[in-house]
């Protein structure tokens, strides 16, 4: 049986100093040894041959670092949700490889108070997705969290939310500008009548909410007539259903099924994410409707995959990737100056594609 040895024994059977064999299996480190190929080769072949690993845990103690990000991409109630969807990989895209660059690892989280993660230093700061502490059933249970999270000065984002009662570290979008994209293209391309889809569940979103507000706000005193009966949102006769997730296809699928049996279908439909959008099209296939020579659609967020739909999806894309990247670069300065809070307001573009078409 293998003899079970420690970094001493190494750094003596290698011929080395413990300190290069520290820096051997942690290549991030700061401290100033210079070792060759050849040198951290003949290490590895030690550590091998007598089944050494390095003690994780006791190198944390010592360094008061877990080199670690937290990633909570849902909320603690919801255990069944689905967290990585194509919006939250996008901003894992650039968030890890940033992290990465600096020798930190992500470590997602699900259903848990995740404050308690930074109580006992597991992660060193904390970044959440689709946080929602406006509208979800703890709200209050959230807003003690975040409280807790600003008490202890811990370094975390919040990611395309905002909270009224405290100030909270965040990374958002400009919803306000991306819907006056949208307005601008509709009068450019004198659509008579305009609907919205949004989230068909008992408690919409803020961002859904809020679109629908910015889109109502700048097509007032136009010739493009927004058409409240075709905006779906929240509760109403098109019913609801439990869904694991924010976001959902079927909305998108669903809202058409009503407007086109209720006869209420516009010209074009805004959607509030690109998930109702890529639903709506296969609403629209359900009911032989024409897309865009009946019913023209635009999106919001610019997933990847709206360029390969026929037809291609207009959208507002969000640069989620950048997000991921800013999000780490915050989280680096939190560490360095506990005292530092900003709201940091990205504005989105608009990709004209084809969904969009309208030949007056």
């Amino acid at each position: 049986m293998t003899q079970k040895v420690g970094i001493r024994q190494i750094a003596k059977l290698a011929g080395v100093s413990i300190g290069t064999v520290s820096k051997a299996f942690n290549p991030e480190s700061k401290a100033g040894i210079y070792m060759s190929s050849e040198t951290r080769q003949r290490i590895f072949e030690v550590a091998r041959k007598f089944n050494y690993t390095p003690n994780y845990g006791a190198t944390l103690l010592r360094q008061k670092s877990s080199r670690t990000i937290g990633f909570a991409a849902a909320l603690p109630s919801e255990n069944l949700a689905t967290p990585l969807s194509g919006y939250t990989l996008r901003l894992l895209n650039g968030l890890l490889p940033a992290a990465a660059a600096e020798g930190y690892q992500i470590l997602q989280l699900t259903g848990q108070d995740y404050s308690r993660y930074l109580d006992t230093r597991r992660i060193d700061a904390l970044a959440f997705v689709g946080f929602r502490p406006n509208d979800n059933p703890r709200r209050l249970e959230m807003i003690g969290m975040f409280e807790h999270l600003n008490r202890n000065r811990y370094p975390y984002v919040v990611f395309n939310n905002t909270c009224e009662e405290l100030e909270l570290p965040s990374i958002r979008l400009d919803n306000r500008y991306g819907m006056k994209l949208i307005a601008d293209h509709l009068i450019e391309r004198q659509f008579p009548t305009v609907g919205f889809v949004g989230e068909l569940q008992d408690d919409p979103s803020t961002t859904s909410i809020l679109r629908l507000a910015y889109l109502r706000e700048f097509l007032a005193g136009s010739p493009v007539r927004l058409a409240e009966e075709a905006c779906l949102n929240g509760p109403g006769p098109w019913g609801t259903e439990p869904r694991e997730g924010l976001h959902c296809h079927r909305d998108g699928r669903r809202a058409v099924a009503f407007l086109a049996e209720n006869k209420r279908l516009p010209r074009i439909l805004v959607c509030s994410n690109d998930e109702f959008a890529e639903g709506v099209v296969r609403g629209a296939a359900d009911y032989g409707i024409r897309i865009p020579e009946e019913l023209a659609i635009i999106g919001f967020d610019g997933k990847p995959t709206t360029e390969y739909l026929v037809p291609t999806l207009t959208t507002v894309e969000q640069p989620l990737e950048e997000f991921g990247r800013q999000a780490f670069a915050y989280l680096m300065r939190r560490m360095e100056d506990p005292d530092y809070m900003e709201d940091i307001v990205i504005k989105p573009t608009l990709l004209v594609r084809e969904s969009s078409r309208h030949d007056i």
